[in-house]
């Protein structure tokens, strides 16, 4: 790129805005996103990297010093690229802007029209000063701008339609300064208001189009909303909407959805709405979009193909969607198969389905509309809603109450119009997403995804995790593979972290209940490390923490392979910090996670040590507090009560007596069941242990115990179920047999 040379050269800026070629002219699109682009280094790095960048990564590894000459570099090249990009943009606004809009208008390829409304918009964007852009374009937006010099007469017909194609420029126009800079675009919106509804009701394609995506990008800009208002009431958004051409009906229905977030009272109307999802369902069945400089790939990598494509009619769709998934009986139509016309061939399930699967969806710009979409099918808005209120001062039910307030009974009774979503709705949903391959969907848009897109559909994965009855389908399709290779580099973003957080905890939930026989080797392996470093992960929630000392519990289960790989992953240490935890549920997932380590060596090794001996009988005698947490002690000492070592090094323990006593004294049948076996193994060493055992009184208490409830006739007074009188007849027959010794 010359300094002067190009960008000042008027035959080449009027040549490439006036070229008759749609590819062409896509082409010459490129070279003027090059000749404005605010990113130089990104442009001269296209193709061989000549001045590489430091990724975030190596960035925070740099010495203090060099980062400082680094960023005051990046800083002095970002202002030279600014300005650089201001004087050729304002430069081009004089000398060719006339020409694209001209090139713009005369085309009969809508995406190219929206193709140059996005380039036109950056171009305009690079000005960067509100009243600079102003300036620029204030000349084109007037009535009389497009109009040549008058050399004959012409008739009225003719005027007429000169009058259309001006009105049609300066809609051109005012898109790209919405897309551009929302601000200005609002601006001129209020100078060609009453364009945009000569365009509307003019009945010309070009002009209608022109005007559907002018709506569409006013919609997004919150300062040019008042100016549809007018569009909405008279009736005119919803014939664009109605109108038989796609390609006025996608930014129609784009603009509606929008608008319907900002103003609850015109998404209040169901019709409406299904009438929108309609029109989303029908643009999904239309690509649209066709890459016109696929043929001329040379000259694409010449001027760096630096502009991006517009939306087309199925990213369109994609976006509408987006916008209605968020209303529960949205959610119920999309998931029960809605498909669009009747006779359609795929629900629209399937039609997003296929769409994420196709190469390079990750990459694409509808990848986080579809995760979006598939997350918030698989989710209530109540949990959404407590969700968002997560670890604020002010709890979901609170905010209600003092939202209802200040409010009407008119005010109140529209407030709870939202239908009921229940679990079992929400359950019953995920599964027809199961059904229709989502998860193997959501795991190939993982492939390529930007940072946000990733994190969308790991959360999308989580909620349909809660379902167990579809977790083997779940890891079927690849979900438990997807998330397992999913990990954070050494310095990662808050984003990074949740979103790994989230997909170990996706793992977790998959393995509860999945029988892990059932698993690859690789699958059983490989998921231990993810939730290990979950359990250590001090941000995590006692949810995401209790979820995966379950998951590791599952898996030290299966076979001595699975226990020596938790071990080799720190493991023991790790699970041993989880048994102090805060929350009494997480303390006992953990200590039954570790008494599943029996019979380990190295969880042997670990019980042997009598400082962690003291603290797991003290665990065994805390009955009171945590029953559950009690039982699984007293089951780990128990089964590792019949090595030596453990066994010599309880007996001699200072609480030994105690504890044992007041645990078999405790009245519960699970805990006294497990303390009694413990006695047995105790008393087979023979010698100073049994010894031990007997002096402490405990085969004493046995005794008692068996002539008391000998043949277990008092037990219907103790007021005990079938399933306890059967516990009991073997706590009977236990003390028993320590009796006899």
């Amino acid at each position: 790129l010359d300094e002067t040379s190009l960008v000042n050269n008027e035959f080449m800026l009027k040549s490439c805005c006036l070229a008759f070629s749609d590819k062409i002219i896509a082409a010459a699109l490129d070279v003027l996103s090059s000749w404005t682009t605010l990113d130089r280094l990104a442009l001269l790095n296209a193709d061989t990297p000549l001045i590489p960048r430091k990724t975030p990564s190596e960035q925070r590894n740099m010495k203090p010093r060099d980062l400082a000459a680094y960023s005051k570099a990046n800083y002095q090249r970002s202002c030279r690229d600014k300005k650089w990009a201001k004087d050729r943009a304002m430069l081009f606004c004089k000398k060719g802007l006339k020409d694209l809009l001209q090139a713009a208008v005369a085309t009969e390829n809508h995406t190219l029209r929206k193709q140059v409304g996005i380039v036109l918009g950056r171009i305009l964007a690079s000005i960067q000063e509100e009243e600079d852009i102003k300036t620029c374009v204030k000349q084109w937006l007037e009535t009389s701008a497009f109009v040549e010099e008058i050399i004959e007469e012409k008739t009225e017909e003719e005027w007429q339609g000169e009058e259309l194609i001006e009105m049609m420029k300066r809609g051109q126009l005012t898109t790209s300064l919405l897309l551009g800079n929302g601000e200005v675009g609002a601006w001129a919106l209020s100078h060609t208001r009453s364009d945009l509804c000569n365009l509307v009701q003019s009945d010309n394609i070009k002009a209608m189009a022109i005007a559907s995506e002018m709506v569409s990008a006013a919609a997004s800009v919150e300062k040019a909303r008042p100016s549809l208002t007018s569009l909405v009431n008279n009736g005119s958004l919803e014939a664009l909407v109605e109108h038989p051409e796609q390609d006025i009906r996608s930014g129609a229905a784009s603009a509606i959805a929008k608008l319907g977030l900002a103003d609850k009272t015109l998404s209040a109307n169901e019709g409406e709405v299904i009438g929108l999802l309609e029109v989303a369902v029908e643009l999904l069945n239309d690509k649209g979009l066709v890459d016109i400089t696929k043929e001329n790939d040379v000259l694409s990598k010449t001027v760096g193909a630096s502009s991006q494509y517009a939306a087309s009619s199925t990213e369109r769709g994609v976006e509408v969607l987006g916008y209605l998934s968020g209303k529960t009986h949205i959610k119920e139509e999309l998931a029960h198969g809605f498909r669009c016309p009747p006779s359609a061939p795929k629900t629209a399930i399937e039609k997003l389905v296929e769409i994420a699967n196709e190469p390079k969806a990750g990459e694409s710009i509808s990848a986080y509309g579809l995760a979006t979409i598939f997350g918030l099918i698989a989710v209530s808005n109540e949990t959404l809603r407590k969700e968002a209120f997560k670890d604020k001062e002010i709890s979901m039910e609170q905010y209600d109450e003092l939202q209802k307030l200040g409010k009407t009974e008119e005010e109140k009774e529209a407030m709870s119009t939202e239908p009921d979503d229940n679990q079992t709705n929400v359950e019953e949903r995920i599964r027809k997403l199961i059904q229709s391959n989502v998860p193997r969907a959501l795991v190939k848009l993982m492939e390529g995804a930007s940072e946000k897109t990733l994190e969308q559909c790991v959360i999308g994965l989580n909620r349909m995790a809660i379902e167990a009855s579809c977790r083997g389908m779940m890891i079927q399709q690849g979900v438990l593979s997807g998330c397992m290779k999913l990990d954070q580099g050494k310095n990662p973003t808050e984003v990074e972290k949740n979103t790994v957080r989230q997909a170990r905890q996706c793992v977790s939930k998959l393995l509860v209940t999945t029988n892990p026989a059932l698993l690859t080797s690789s699958q059983m392996m490989g998921s231990v490390k993810p939730l290990i470093q979950l359990i250590r992960d001090n941000d995590a929630s006692d949810l995401q923490h209790f979820e995966a000392l379950l998951a590791i519990t599952n898996l030290a289960s299966v076979s001595n392979e699975t226990k020596t790989r938790i071990v080799a992953e720190k493991g023991i240490s790790t699970l041993s910090y989880a048994m102090f935890a805060d929350h009494e549920l997480v303390r006992r997932a953990g200590t039954e996670a570790m008494c599943n380590l029996v019979p380990h060596p190295a969880m042997m090794k670990h019980l042997a040590d009598p400082e962690n001996l003291r603290l797991w009988l003290a665990f065994a005698a805390n009955f009171e507090e945590n029953v559950e947490c009690a039982t699984a002690a007293v089951g780990c000492l128990a089964m590792s009560a019949y090595d030596p070592a453990i066994s010599s090094t309880l007996i001699s323990l200072e609480k030994f007596t105690e504890s044992v006593s007041a645990i078999l004294e405790s009245g519960n049948l699970d805990i006294m069941h497990r303390a009694l076996v413990l006695l047995q193994e105790l008393l087979n060493h023979g010698g100073e242990t049994k010894e031990a055992v007997i002096g402490a009184g405990l085969v004493a208490f046995c005794r008692i115990y068996a002539d008391s409830y000998h043949d277990g006739s008092k037990a219907q007074d103790l007021g005990l179920s079938k399933e306890q009188q059967g516990q009991l007849m073997v706590t009977i027959d236990l003390a028993k047999q320590i009796a006899s010794v």
